[in-house]
């Protein structure tokens, strides 16, 4: 299991790294990228693990190899896969604008559906899990600190009293995707308070089992981030700083 988690990170890493030269050079669609011999050489990894790497981009649709030709940045015609858009978000790379905004319209959807199920479906457990996460929060606070792994924690345990954990990863890799923002949002220790509070009024309404706050409660936080910063920080759209 180490072992192959460890292989996993090794891919995602070099993936990360073509990425980057994608970026970093402004290559576009149908632009030719390094032939493999001389990628591993740029990158300083071997050709085997290049190779593998280069195969799961293509699966992703982010390059294109073509036979006798070479590797290219794959054209027009193929849309980025969700898988893609998660590990650019993951090693911290930004994305376009309208995929920022496409990713909080479904993650707005998901954690309003979660938050009514939890309602329904939460145990004592759940209760206590997601109220010592706040008690560690306001422990980060009064220290001035970000709150960013526990505000992730918050919703990921919202999600887990929904008893699936099914909908728990799906929703986890959201949260790699908006990783760059939410570093930036959270820097920030006036957000980071207004968060704690949002989280507060969210478990008091799942404790409660009422749906309608919780739902309210939810929507209210996830959207507010998101138009403060729109309104506030016009740059928030290209990945600068966004909903919590």
């Amino acid at each position: 299991m180490g072992e192959s988690a460890g292989r996993s990170e090794v891919f995602d890493r070099i993936a990360g790294q073509v990425l980057g030269f994608i970026q970093d050079h402004r290559l576009g669609p149908g632009d030719r990228l390094p032939s493999e011999r001389e990628f591993a050489l740029r990158l300083n990894v071997s050709r085997p693990a290049l190779r593998e790497s280069l195969a799961t981009l293509e699966a992703m649709r982010v390059i294109a190899r073509r036979p006798n030709a070479g590797i290219f940045v794959a054209g027009d015609g193929a849309s980025p896969s969700f898988e893609s858009m998660v590990l650019r978000g993951g090693l911290g790379l930004p994305l376009d604008p309208a995929t920022v905004i496409q990713s909080l319209e479904v993650r707005n959807l998901l954690e309003l559906q979660a938050v009514d199920l939890a309602c329904e479906r939460r145990t004592d457990e759940n209760l206590a899990h997601l109220d010592a996460i706040l008690a560690s929060t306001r422990a980060r606070l009064r220290e001035g600190g970000s709150i960013i792994d526990l505000d992730e924690a918050f919703h990921l345990g919202v999600v887990a009293a929904t008893g699936n954990p099914v909908f728990v990863q799906i929703v986890q890799a959201f949260y790699r995707l908006s990783k760059l923002r939410r570093e930036v949002y959270f820097s920030d220790l006036g957000r980071c308070r207004r968060s704690h509070r949002q989280h507060t009024a969210i478990l008091r309404a799942i404790a409660a089992r009422d749906r309608a706050a919780a739902r309210e409660a939810m929507h209210a936080h996830i959207h507010e981030g998101l138009l403060r910063s729109l309104v506030e920080q016009p740059g928030a759209v290209r990945g600068d700083a966004s909903a919590p």
